[in-house]
């Protein structure tokens, strides 16, 4: 499946982590990390800010126009942390200027510090890294392919050959609409959590679509599901190693159906946010895991929560088996209760 597909079929996958992005994309497509990095180089996938003020991977065509919808919200909230680092609205301002003259093509953070100074604008500290993020909330900027290991950074409209230019309903009921059709069954709150908006957004987007969402009670709550969903295909013992800042559980604001409380605290240690990267067996998470580059091989250790039977342990051996192929190295697979 092209890296394209799946990222438009997602609507955005949270990509602030450079290899779990990449993973975030293989895991679901089959492709190897140099097939991804191809489709990045194509300019047919891009990472920006479009929502809750973190990376994502996006369709580069809509690049703009998610940030320009969806990033207000942040961009509106940043005023206390912008007072922290003592950023003016001069110079957002200049900052900007100096981007739309130097970043036609794609220059590494490093040479984006450089350049700042330049211009006379301090980019100390995390002032370069918030310049950078607001001008591509805005829908200015977004990266281009890595330089060595660094990330690097490109107007738009120098970037990417086409750029949708779509109104505001159709602009919710497209993210909306992909969101619900990949990540259903969800919650309001669900929706309304996933681009950082209010609920009243995730309800005026969910009316635009209409007879596409089908609405059923369980539990007490209302979970919505996309018409046109294709249905998972469940196979007993499906195994998968998920990167950190997965869709799987980043994608809903309520994670209790696949993560038990009682793990919650071995893949968020701390509740802050920082999510280890899970072992999933048949639809819940059973495990986290930790990926070591051991000379020439990648040693995965997988730490589940409990003795692992001989179906998912064979489940595990061919995820492994899958990471190493996407990574195009040999890998050797750990098991803590071995």
């Amino acid at each position: 499946m092209p890296a394209l597909e799946v990222t438009r079929g997602l609507g955005a996958l949270q990509a602030q982590d450079y290899m779990s992005g990449v993973w975030s994309i293989g895991v679901r497509s089959g492709l190897t990390l140099a097939e991804v990095e191809q489709a990045v180089a194509d300019r047919q996938i891009v990472r920006t800010w479009p929502m809750r003020g973190t990376i994502h991977w996006v369709p580069a065509e809509d690049a703009r126009w998610m940030c320009e919808l969806l990033a207000r919200r942040v961009i509106d909230g940043m005023g206390p942390r912008y007072a922290q680092l003592e950023i003016t609205a001069d110079e957002i301002e200049r900052a900007g200027m100096v981007f739309e003259e130097h970043l036609q093509e794609p220059m590494s953070r490093p040479d984006v510090l450089a350049l700042l100074a330049d211009h006379g604008i301090d980019p100390s500290g995390q002032r370069t890294y918030h310049l950078v993020g607001h001008h591509c909330m805005t829908g200015m900027l977004c990266q281009g392919q890595l330089a060595g290991r660094q990330p690097t950074f490109v107007l738009i409209d120098s970037w990417i050959p086409h750029s949708r230019n779509v109104s505001r309903e159709e602009g919710m009921r497209t993210v909306i609409d992909r969101y619900v059709r990949s990540h259903g069954p969800v919650t309001e709150r669900d929706v309304a959590g996933w681009v950082a908006g209010t609920l009243g957004f995730a309800r005026e987007a969910l009316e635009l679509l209409c007879d596409a969402i089908v609405r059923e009670q369980v539990d007490g709550r209302t979970w919505l599901t996309h018409v046109d969903a294709t249905p998972g295909a469940a196979r007993r013992g499906a195994v998968h190693l998920l990167p950190q800042w997965d869709e799987f559980l980043l994608g809903y604001k309520s994670r209790d159906v696949t993560l038990p409380d009682e793990h919650v605290a071995r893949v968020v240690p701390g509740r802050n946010m920082v999510f280890q990267p899970t072992i999933v067996v048949d639809g819940e998470v059973a495990g986290t895991w930790t990926r070591n580059q051991v000379k020439d091989s990648v040693v995965v250790q997988a730490r589940p929560f409990t003795r692992l039977t001989a179906t998912a342990r064979r489940g595990l051996e061919a995820s492994t088996a899958a990471y190493g192929r996407f990574l195009g190295q040999e890998t050797d697979l750990r098991i803590e209760d071995d």
